[in-house]
């Protein structure tokens, strides 16, 4: 099974290297010329690519618009420091610990002290 993420505009571009060094495909909304659209279209960009959305917008983890939408999950990003080589190490930590988690659909949120999987 292919693991696709996309990346919202607020996730560093490093991450997109991360990730395809360890085997899943992601894209990133600025690299697709998708920048300043409303999440509405992010949402259906996913739906419509069979993705994870990985983002740091708070308004993607209200779980009943989440359900409401046919995307592979969504993984929001919710760290004190914001600079990439935190965001990097808690996905790794997210990907060691919880990769399995990836498998269906899930709401998770990655905060400093921990992660909380719907």
């Amino acid at each position: 099974m292919i693991i696709k993420f996309l990346l919202d505009e607020n996730i560093p571009y490093a991450l997109v290297e991360f990730l395809e060094n360890r085997g899943y495909t992601a894209s990133h909304l600025k690299k697709i010329g998708k920048s300043g659209i409303k999440n509405g279209e992010v949402y259906k960009i996913a739906e419509d690519n069979n993705m994870w959305i990985i983002t740091r917008d708070a308004d993607f983890q209200n779980y009943y618009k989440f359900m409401s939408y046919n995307v592979a999950g969504i993984i929001v990003i919710k760290l004190t420091n914001t600079r990439t080589h935190f965001l990097l190490k808690a996905i790794d930590n997210f990907l060691e610990e919880y990769s399995d988690k990836l498998s269906k659909k899930h709401l998770i949120i990655i905060e400093d002290d921990r992660m909380r999987v719907y």
